[in-house]
């Protein structure tokens, strides 16, 4: 299939991201690859070539996502797809400027309001789409902590650090699954749709030696099986929004991308409209 429509990867100087932008482009997407480091983003927009655009946006700061807002839009560049793919694992535990956890902000708050600033540039074009990437790891919580909701913990010990990647992740799938129910209530074109890479090699687990050290062994799939789900996320022009897409194999570690059921805390409607309600309260922002 070849395209002429422009998307958003968010986290896309390396990884996932970067695996994505380059099958997208050999597929004649034009992609705008929106990092933080500068120095990376523009050295992945050097070897991806003149279908890439780099545009700095960090997502741990509101600012820079109201920044990056206003230069899409300065720019008069039509968006067809936002890739929601930045994250991080176990990084050290502290509070931003803004008073927030770090791994909260970026996992999930800047998910939420990313989304939602660039919503109606992505309204202007037909089957434009949200894609949320979570993980596994939100199959693991089991019940919903709400201290794990912007949280004030203080803890640097793996354990807690692991709990609060697994919440974030549960976090931005139930967003996005509320987010498609809300864009379907209110009429929106945008679909959203929630996908996971797997288990694949990647610089997820840079913050923690034993987990760097996971993330680079030779016997997980390569980075290139976990662009599946999203790529089937992007393309699959039959999915009608709220779906999370995974791999067809028990584990979910790779195979081929079906669609599958998420952690059974995402189902409970209630739970998702008070997690929107808290989001929003805390953001200041609405759909």
């Amino acid at each position: 299939m070849k395209s002429n429509k422009t998307v958003i990867i968010t986290g896309s100087n390396s990884g996932i991201g970067f695996e994505l932008a380059k099958k997208l482009i050999s597929e004649k997407y034009f992609v705008i690859l929106a990092c933080r480091n500068k120095k990376r983003g523009l050295g992945a927009e050097k070897r991806l070539g003149i279908k890439s655009k780099f545009i700095e946006i960090d997502l741990s700061n509101y600012e820079s996502i109201d920044t990056f807002s206003r230069q899409i839009r300065n720019e008069s560049l039509s968006i067809n797809y936002l890739v929601n793919n930045a994250g991080v694992m176990f990084h050290p535990n502290y509070f931003l400027n803004n008073g927030i956890n770090v791994t909260f902000f970026i996992n999930y708050i800047g998910y939420y309001y990313l989304s939602l600033k660039l919503i109606d540039l992505l309204e202007k074009n037909n089957n434009s789409k949200i894609i949320n990437i979570s993980s596994i790891s939100s199959y693991s919580v089991k019940s919903l902590d709400w201290n794990f909701f912007n949280p004030n913990k203080t803890h640097n010990n793996l354990k807690y650090k692991r709990e609060l990647y697994s919440y974030t992740n549960l976090f931005r799938l139930m967003f996005s699954i509320e987010l498609s129910n809300k864009l379907r209530q209110r009429g929106f074109k945008t679909k959203s749709i929630a996908c996971h890479p797997g288990v694949v090699k990647s610089s997820l687990g840079r913050y923690v030696w034993i987990s760097k050290l996971i993330y680079s062994l030779p016997i997980l799939p390569p980075t290139i099986i976990g662009i599946k789900p999203i790529y089937e996320s992007i393309t699959n022009q039959d999915l009608n929004g709220g779906e999370f897409i995974g791999f067809d194999t028990k584990n979910q570690w790779k195979g081929n991308p079906v669609i599958v059921d998420p952690n059974p805390i995402c189902n409970d409607g209630e739970l998702r409209n008070l997690l929107w309600e808290k989001t929003q309260e805390l953001t200041g922002i609405n759909l």
